[in-house]
């Protein structure tokens, strides 16, 4: 029986498509964005994104080793070079939960009513 046919692997590869899907919405809202000349919109919008992207960023390359077992970890696997990047670029300019602090001093990115 082929691996991909256990559900809860499916189920895994699942969420892990709708974590890089909101990653991708968020850096296109946030290349949207770019141009807002509200800054502190500008602001909000870009450390949004960060967030999404760095704890999407994280989830999937955990899952992905997860999948890959032991071996994902390994230097001569791609998936451990790349979760390494994804961890070092996330902490680049404050990593996700430096943005989230900053998006909830400035009030959020949805304004309230």
């Amino acid at each position: 029986m082929p691996i991909g046919n256990f559900q809860v692997l499916q189920h895994r590869a699942a969420d892990m498509l709708i974590a890089l899907e909101q990653a991708r919405g968020m850096a296109l809202y946030a290349t949207m964005m770019a141009d807002e000349p509200d800054e502190a919109e500008r602001r909000k919008a870009i450390a949004a994104a960060k967030v999404q992207i760095g704890r999407s960023g994280r989830f999937v390359g955990q899952q992905a080793i997860q999948l890959h077992g032991g071996i994902g970890m390994t230097m001569e696997y791609k998936i451990g070079h790349y979760f390494k990047r994804i961890t070092a670029i996330d902490t680049l300019f404050g990593d996700a939960d430096h943005h989230l602090a900053e998006l909830a001093r400035l009030g959020g990115l949805i304004a309230a009513a």
